[in-house]
């Protein structure tokens, strides 16, 4: 049964017919056994459709019968452009590390099960790690919004950048299959096709940048001066969060 359809019941005649179209005569100790048979045939299926047990709930794989975020929903905005739910919690996963070392120094137990929820100098391992991802994601941000600008990237959402990836290992496998060599590994990780993606986003925004300035050896930006020009559009950026997916955000 379809969730929201309503069954509606009916009282219906029957009447037991030969193929032949004439009623059947039944003695009266034969009809008995059959007449009680044909009730029980009919009250059954009709008392277990009027008691019938209501279909549990699904319940996601995320556990706990709530539904998981969707992975392309909105988490933050950066200049308006948005930060993909599931883009923020990988960033996040990569960052644990370094988080759980940097609260460690500050006498914080990574072994205790409440470590990401428990307060270390007015703050907790979970709330520091969030906070550094959207750092690390403004900054992603502000190069692939830059990028689209100059004509150098299109499309740069997260649901873009996994078609491309699902794009770039299935041409992989094509090559390997017909025994044509390939240039790195066999299949990227997301991990890996980002960082890969993100640093030749880079190489050619620093090229453009550089002829922007004047500069027509060909040569890309210098770190300096890169750097300076990043910090400078990161800290310029207006960042806004979706408080209802934010929160949902986990170190696990």
């Amino acid at each position: 049964m379809t969730a929201g359809k309503t069954v509606r019941g009916g009282s219906r005649k029957f009447r037991l017919r030969l193929a032949a179209g004439r009623r059947l005569r039944l003695r009266p100790r034969a009809a008995l056994p059959l007449l009680l048979a044909l009730l029980l045939a009919l009250l059954v299926p009709a008392a277990c459709s009027m008691f019938k047990l209501p279909a549990e709930p699904a319940v996601s794989e995320a556990g706990g019968g709530a539904a998981a975020p969707d992975p392309f929903a909105s988490v933050a905005w950066v200049n308006g452009e948005p930060v993909a739910y599931g883009e923020f919690q990988t960033r996040m996963l990569e960052l644990r590390g370094e988080v759980v070392a940097e609260t460690a120094k500050d006498g914080a137990d990574p072994a205790a099960k409440s470590f990401w929820t428990s307060e270390t100098g007015g703050r907790t391992p979970l709330g520091l790690l969030k906070e550094k991802t959207l750092d690390l994601l403004v900054r992603v941000k502000v190069q692939q919004i830059a990028a689209k600008e100059a004509g150098i990237a299109e499309d740069i959402g997260y649901k873009a950048f996994l078609s491309r990836l699902d794009a770039e290992n299935r041409t992989r496998s094509s090559r390997l299959r017909r025994g044509e060599p390939i240039y790195g590994p066999q299949q990227y990780t997301e991990k890996a096709y980002y960082r890969y993606t993100l640093a030749n986003l880079e190489l050619a925004l620093r090229q453009r940048l550089a002829e922007e300035d004047g500069d027509r050896s060909g040569k890309p930006l210098d770190d300096k001066r890169y750097e300076a020009w990043l910090n400078r559009q990161a800290t310029n950026a207006v960042v806004r969060v979706n408080p209802s997916l934010y929160d949902k955000l986990s170190a696990e």
